[in-house]
């Protein structure tokens, strides 16, 4: 469910006949125990090819009972500081590879001699946001944690950064999933701007419409805690926002809570849905300011958390919406309002570099809950014909945003060090 693996499999899917024909590609994945086959364990959820080689990664990482752990813990952050720099120990068989490209910022590349090595750089959110995320010695101490307790988050934050830095230090080149990110790794953590090749991700084609409903389904709570539900009383007349994603605090989902009860209260009739992994009710979400908003809301009857859902169900809640609310301070890329885009949902998002470099001017671009009432207000009052403008400017703008333009670009990189 990661976005790591969305753009691995995505990146796999949309490698064409042609390149598949002149390219061996090989796959590395960790066995979950020393006696697993590697295809017994691999589950690629929506991979469309067949993997033809994958080769065991070892697992290194030590496991101690008791108070042992400790030490057994520490010990192994030295190994990953030691095969962050001189490579990973792990994958042994490299026999044949010209080009290792690793999709994930955090883990280590190979140490063989006259490989070139690839990274994937997605953001750094938790160390630019450092007020919320991880926090340096004078903002733990701001906070009331002790000295011992400020240096260990600070530590954190440091070995955080250290990691990336050396990982990306290593990487003959590296791909980053936006300009926003690039200026982020250049700016942050000082890499060179001129090794940083921006590599934007795309999305895919929605399905073909069908006009079936799917068994729409919605967290209650009960004795047992969140269960999963038929939505009986779904009416498909009422227009609802549709929010989909996590629950991390750069996403102001208190500020959606906050407009939709404005909407309410103004005697408007309309429904939340909230979809996502972590969306299965008010206190599944660990962000204290999102689970007060939706606990203390007066409307809380009328916001529907569903959770994650399948691809048909995700489909229909994105045709019928509204709009598509993404109140999202700081991103990556913004994967969600593009695929949004795709269906030509209307998009209301709060203004991100990464989004507006994305998305461009299409969606409607907001700072706060009164930015998001005033909003939804506007698109309430639009004709049909207005609605079909900018459902039609959408799926315009997301034609040139594919995932097969995206795996081409990586690999004429890759050739190039041939």
């Amino acid at each position: 469910m990661r976005g790591i693996g969305y753009t691995l499999i995505n990146l796999i899917n949309n490698i064409n006949d042609a390149d598949r024909k002149k390219h061996h590609f090989v796959f590395y994945a960790y066995p979950f125990n020393e006696n697993d086959s590697p295809l017994d364990i691999l589950n690629l959820k929506g991979l469309k090819y067949e993997i033809r080689e994958l080769r065991k990664r070892q697992r290194i990482h030590k496991k101690w009972p008791g108070r042992l752990n400790l030490l057994a813990s520490t010990l192994n952050q030295l190994i990953d500081i030691r095969d962050l720099h001189f490579g990973d120990s792990r994958i042994a068989d490299l026999k044949g590879v010209d080009f290792f490209l690793q999709t994930d910022q955090s883990q280590c590349l190979p140490r063989k001699a006259k490989l070139r090595n690839g990274l994937i750089i997605y953001d750094i959110i938790p160390y630019v946001l450092e007020w919320e995320y991880m926090w340096s010695y004078k903002t733990a101490r701001r906070h009331g944690f002790s000295r011992k307790a400020a240096l260990r988050v600070h530590v954190r934050r440091l070995l955080y950064a250290y990691k990336i830095r050396i990982n990306s230090a290593r990487a003959d080149t590296l791909f980053s999933i936006s300009e926003s990110t690039k200026q982020d790794f250049v700016e942050y953590l000082g890499v060179r701007e001129n090794k940083i090749n921006v590599v934007l991700l795309g999305t895919n084609p929605p399905p073909v419409a069908i006009n079936k409903t799917p068994v729409l389904k919605h967290y209650v709570k009960t004795s047992w805690g969140y269960m999963q539900r038929d939505l009986k009383r779904f009416d498909q007349k009422t227009p609802f926002l549709l929010y989909v994603g996590g629950a991390d605090r750069r996403r102001k989902l208190e500020d959606l809570v906050s407009a939709f009860n404005m909407l309410r209260a103004q005697d408007i009739n309309i429904r939340l849905v909230l979809a996502g992994d972590s969306m299965q009710g008010p206190e599944n979400i660990a962000t204290e300011q999102i689970q007060h908003a939706l606990k203390s809301s007066s409307y809380k009857e009328d916001i529907i958390f569903v959770g994650f859902v399948d691809d048909d169900t995700r489909d229909w809640l994105y045709r019928r919406a509204l709009a598509f609310v993404f109140p999202s301070r700081y991103e990556g890329f913004g994967l969600p309002v593009l695929e949004a885009m795709s269906y030509g949902t209307p998009v209301i998002s709060y203004d991100n570099e990464a989004t507006k470099e994305v998305a461009l001017n299409e969606p409607m671009y907001v700072h706060d809950a009164d930015g998001i009432y005033v909003a939804v207000t506007q698109l309430l009052g639009c004709s049909k014909k207005e609605l079909q403008s900018i459902s039609n400017r959408n799926k315009e703008h997301v034609k040139n945003c594919t995932w097969e333009k995206t795996s081409q670009q990586v690999l004429s990189i890759i050739e190039a060090y041939k």
